[in-house]
Parts: C-alpha cells; structure tokens; sequence
C-alpha cells in the first residue's frame, strides 16, 4: 500500500513546522530505522519551508498512519497533535503526491520550485535505496503529470516560485526600487530572488554568504554585484534595507544584536524564505522593522491569470494519470504473483522429481523430463489465466494478495 503523512501551510503555522523540519540526515536515519523494524518496504521525505511529508510503501493492511506521526512526533521531541497532520492512502495518496508535483496544493499556486524539491528528495531516496518500484513510478509518473498539466493547461506563463512571490510581496512594502538589498545565501531560492529583483529593476542588490568562494562566484554570474563574506554578516545588514534570508542554517543567523549597528530610523523590510527559520522573532519588535515569513506568501499567485484557469480540465488530468499508474500498479500485483505460482510449480515439481528411483534409465529419465516442462508450462499457465480472471486482472488486490501467499507457502515449504 502506498501512503503520505505530513504537515504543511494548510495544517501549520511556520513556527510548528519548523519544528518538524528534517536534515538529508535525519530523513535517512528515520527511514532506514522505519525499514530495519519492518514498519515501511521503503520511502521518499520531503522537508521544505512548506511541507514536511513523507511518501511511504508498506505491506501492513491496514496501516496504523497515526503511529507514523507519533514516531515523527518523538523523533523531533515535541509534543504529538494529530490535527496538524494529513494522512492519505492508496489512490487519495496518488492523487495528492501529483497535485503537488504540479504546484496545485502550493501556497502560491502554479509555483514549480515544489517540482525541483520533489525530483532531490526522489533522488536523494534512489541513491540511498530507500525507495520501491511502487515509489519510483509513483514520482516518475508525477512528474510527467506537472509537465502535462504545465503544457496543456498553461499553469503558468512564467515560472513561479516562493522566491519570486516574496519579491513580488516586498516590492508593494518598499517605497522604490532604489532601496538598497541584500540576500543572505546563493543557493537556488537565492538565484531566484536575485533574478525577480534584476527582472524588477532593483539597481543596489548585494549577496552575503559565510563562505567567501561561493560568494565571490554567485557575484561574478550576477553582473558582478558586490558581496560580503566571511564574519562581514554585520556590515552587510547595516547597509542593506530590505532583506532576503534563504540559507540552510537550522537556526536564527539574523537577531536583534546583528541589526543593532542599523540606525532606528532607517526602515527595514526583511523577508525569511527558511524554515526554520533564519530571523528571529525578537527582530519584528526593532523600531521601524517589518518582518515577514513563508507564511505571508499566502494570498500570492491569486487573481491575474489563475482565475482563467479550467480547474476541471486540470483535475481531469490529474485523475488520468492517476488512473494510468494504478493500471501500472494492477499489472505489476499479478505479475509478481505469476512469478511466485511459476516458482511454487517449479519447486513442486524438483520436489517429486527428486523422488525418482536412481535405477531409471537415461532414456526413461529423457521421457519424464519432456513431460516434466510440458507440465510445469500447462500447470503455471492455467493457473495463471485463472488467477487474472479471479482477481480482475489484479484489480482486486485482496485476492491477489491471498493468492500471493497461497503459493509463497508452498516455497516455503521445508523440503
């Protein structure tokens, strides 16, 4: 069975989801614990300033998802509170994991940073190994269906991203474009600003990161902009009045001390990409300071285009491609129980055949071993047509599954 469990913007605030937020790290250390106890048969952790979800395989009928929670919950040592979470199984898992693939369940609607996102999580679970055949043509299958939607139903005319809906944000909050900016980090989230303030016309943009290679690159690939590294963090802020944060740290980097050298009198506007968050909270209590989060992005990508959408046209899309997986998925059941009643027809067969008396010619033994593969042929395939007619080609995994351990009992079978 397939299945998601999570949190996101809809189910929590920014300050619970960060709590929540899983490293590379932590995702493999949970999963690989989850599949040495036989919990999961594999899984795929997303963790990004939105969502914290994890899409899971499992052979537990049915499955206990609260359980899952509660072990994320402990893992993090916060308390438990099922109400911030979702849980969805088989095809309402499906049909989520490529809704979100295509940016239909992101705050800002259409934005397809979430396809980047999903694709590292995806790859980072393939190299790892922590993924099934199920998963892996779950998300391959999901991605198709975000490239599909975002052809033939002209998502969007332009990418969207968090990133560039923060700059859209900030640039009705500043007075002009003159303003001077400054991004901390140069990662993609940073590209993407850099990219929507230089599309706007922002003329004073400077880049700060703690490595100064980096940074010194990420400044030669942009107009040769200038940039502060290093232990400069404080001299880049007090020039800078408008703000992006959009580093990987897990903790606060901008606080009330590293803002004090700014005059009070000097507006600052300051947006916080990360979770967790990278500002803190103390910071939106300086004079003349307007802090903003992920979680302000809410309202964005509404009206202009996305109101002439055909929603249903896209939701019929989706139902499609969902409809074509579990296709897939019904046909893959089947044809891993035909391979267990070949197995249990070849291991029934070696079992009697072992039993011949040695005192048997060669040409008596030539008679029983034509006969031998014409039965294993006639016995594997009837019960093969049979099993397909049975189980609705696999439609009805009940009885694919009882039919499965059926046969896998008679290989396990001592001898």
């Amino acid at each position: 069975m397939l299945g998601v469990i999570g949190i996101n913007h809809h189910t929590a605030t920014v300050d619970v989801r960060e709590k929540y937020a899983l490293s590379p790290e932590d995702a493999a250390e949970l999963v690989s614990q989850w599949k040495a106890e036989g919990t999961l048969e594999g899984a795929v952790v997303l963790s990004t300033c939105n969502r914290i979800e994890i899409y899971f395989e499992t052979s537990d009928k049915p499955f206990d998802a609260e359980m899952l929670m509660k072990r994320l919950a402990d893992y993090h040592r916060v308390d438990f509170n099922p109400g911030i979470f979702i849980s969805r199984e088989g095809k309402e898992a499906v049909t989520h994991v490529f809704r979100l693939a295509s940016g239909l369940e992101s705050m800002v609607v259409g934005e397809t940073q979430i396809l980047g996102q999903l694709k590292e999580a995806f790859g980072q679970s393939t190299e790892r190994k922590q993924s099934t055949s199920a998963l892996s043509r779950m998300f391959h299958k999901a991605f198709e269906t975000a490239k599909c939607i975002r052809t033939n139903h002209f998502l969007t005319a332009s990418p969207i991203s968090s990133g560039s809906a923060s700059v859209a944000l900030m640039d009705d909050k500043v007075p002009d474009r003159n303003i001077s900016t400054l991004i901390l980090g140069v990662g993609k989230m940073a590209e993407t600003i850099y990219d929507s303030l230089f599309e706007k016309g922002y003329s004073d943009i400077k880049i700060f990161n703690r490595t100064t290679e980096r940074a010194e690159k990420f400044a030669l690939s942009h107009h040769n902009i200038p940039f502060f590294a290093g232990n400069r963090l404080v001299e880049a802020l007090s020039q800078a009045d408008l703000i992006f944060v959009a580093t990987s740290s897990l903790k606060p980097i901008v606080t009330p001390h590293e803002l004090a050298g700014r005059p009070a009198s000097r507006p600052c506007y300051l947006f916080d990409m990360a979770v967790p968050r990278n500002i803190s909270e103390d910071v939106a209590h300086l004079p003349n300071t307007q802090l903003y989060t992920i979680d302000d992005l809410r309202q964005a990508g509404e009206g202009g285009m996305l109101d002439l959408l055909d929603y249903d046209a896209i939701d019929r899309t989706v139902e499609e491609m969902v409809d074509d997986f579990f296709k897939w998925l019904d046909a893959s059941a089947i044809r891993e129980v035909i391979h267990i009643i070949q197995e249990a027809s070849d291991h029934l067969l070696e079992k009697e055949l072992d039993k011949l008396p040695s005192t048997m010619s060669d040409q008596e033994r030539e008679i029983i071993s034509h006969y031998d593969r014409h039965l294993r042929i006639t016995f594997s395939t009837a019960l093969a047509v049979a099993t397909r007619e049975i189980t609705d080609n696999g439609k009805n995994l009940r009885y694919t599954e009882a039919i499965g351990k059926l046969f896998n009992a008679i290989i396990s079978e001592p001898q």
